[in-house]
């Protein structure tokens, strides 16, 4: 009850801090500074997308490698491509992730307990990574932290510390315990050195890229390199994961803009980030919709064949009829626009543009078109070739 309620409050916050933030700015100011990203920027954002949703295949092939189940490539990529993008735009990763590579992974043979294993290694592995790289630029940069989110504490050198101090106990107990964990039914154990060392390179190099993304976006500003950006990032990743809103829409942006504010213009910083959800988050999310759409088309072939049989025995027949009441209205539409007055306010805001003569016989000419829409929408009716 808890977590839903914070998201909330962090939600409503992130809101109002970023209604403050922009209230001596124009929405158009932002869409300006977005339209004024270069393509070089756009083209080496793009790629390092590519490259950070390429790298995320490693958590599923690790994850099939430790529960020993053999599968290719190309499927393990699209399971973890696919779930990655609807997780990230959705939220909460153990379910909107675990639902898509449920779906996928059933279809190739794996069981509910291992889709379970690789669902809990991967969200493992993930926040492994974060740790790590947090850790590290935590401690070292000493980032200030936003006060809008009143924790007590100004830097994030003590989360650093702390989450240094998490990896490393779990590291610690990697070494030290070689014997499975087991809690109830369950049997827990730790991965290899080498499948841990794959882990943690693997995740601290997806966020990394994914941090290069938004760098590579922002306006090249002196104060501003890559640690302090990564840095800005990862606190603004983490306040938006614990949020739980989906994305960390309006979270995330409200924290990294509250952070960079003091080096990089506010309109500039918003249009920056504007352009990273859409190539980091939104575009994603579409080529994984297709993707997942075209699976379950090529899964069910027989299905979409016997749609496609169907539709073809009855579009002849329905086809006239139905073009034929969409031509009727639509002449009835026209003449019965053309019958009213124009709205006054229309007519002013169309002379700025259209020339009086125009305007004047549009009514007519409204009238004439939908008269002779009426007379097809018979012909139509009756498959009169000369109708169309």
């Amino acid at each position: 009850m808890l977590a839903p309620l914070l998201g909330l409050a962090l939600f409503t916050l992130a809101l109002w801090v970023l209604h403050r933030q922009l209230q001596t700015y124009h929405l158009r100011e932002v869409f300006r500074e977005f339209g004024r990203i270069p393509t070089r920027q756009l083209t080496e954002a793009l790629l390092l997308t590519l490259a950070s949703y390429g790298i995320m295949t490693g958590y599923d092939v690790l994850a099939l490698r430790f529960i020993r189940h053999p599968l290719t490539y190309g499927k393990i990529a699209l399971a973890s491509f696919v779930g990655y993008a609807f997780s990230n735009n959705i939220g909460l990763s153990m379910l909107a992730g675990a639902s898509v590579r449920y779906r996928l992974y059933t279809a190739w043979g794996l069981s509910g307990l291992e889709i379970t294993k690789i669902v809990f290694f991967c969200t493992f592995t993930l926040w492994l990574g974060f740790f790590l790289l947090s850790g590290l630029v935590f401690t070292l940069g000493a980032t200030a932290l936003p006060q809008g989110i009143h924790l007590p504490f100004l830097s994030a050198r003590p989360l650093g510390v702390l989450f240094l101090a998490l990896v490393g106990s779990y590291l610690a107990a990697n070494f030290v315990w070689k014997r499975p964990l087991k809690l109830g039914s369950w049997e827990l154990r730790f991965p290899s050195i080498r499948i841990l060392g794959l882990q943690l390179l693997i995740a601290c190099a997806d966020w990394i890229l994914a941090g290069s993304v938004l760098y590579t976006l922002l306006p090249k500003t002196p104060g501003l390199s890559f640690p302090v950006s990564l840095a800005m990032y990862m606190v603004a990743q983490l306040v938006g994961l614990l949020s739980q809103v989906p994305g960390g829409l309006g979270v995330f942006e409200t924290t990294f803009l509250l952070l960079v504010s003091p080096v990089v213009p506010t309109p500039e910083a918003l249009g920056s980030l504007l352009a990273f959800r859409l190539l980091y988050y939104l575009m994603p999310l579409g080529i994984a919709a297709g993707l997942l759409g075209a699976h379950e088309i090529a899964s069910k072939r027989n299905l979409a064949r016997q749609v496609v049989e169907v539709y073809q025995r009855w579009s002849p027949a329905l086809l006239a009829p139905v073009l034929s009441f969409a031509t009727f209205a639509t002449g009835s539409m026209l003449l019965f626009s053309g019958a009213t007055p124009a709205l006054d306010v229309r007519l002013l805001w169309l002379k700025r543009f259209v020339p009086l003569p125009f305007l004047e016989i549009s009514h007519f000419l409204g009238s004439l078109i939908g008269t002779g829409l009426l007379l097809l929408a018979r012909g139509v009716q009756r498959r009169l070739d000369g109708t169309y």
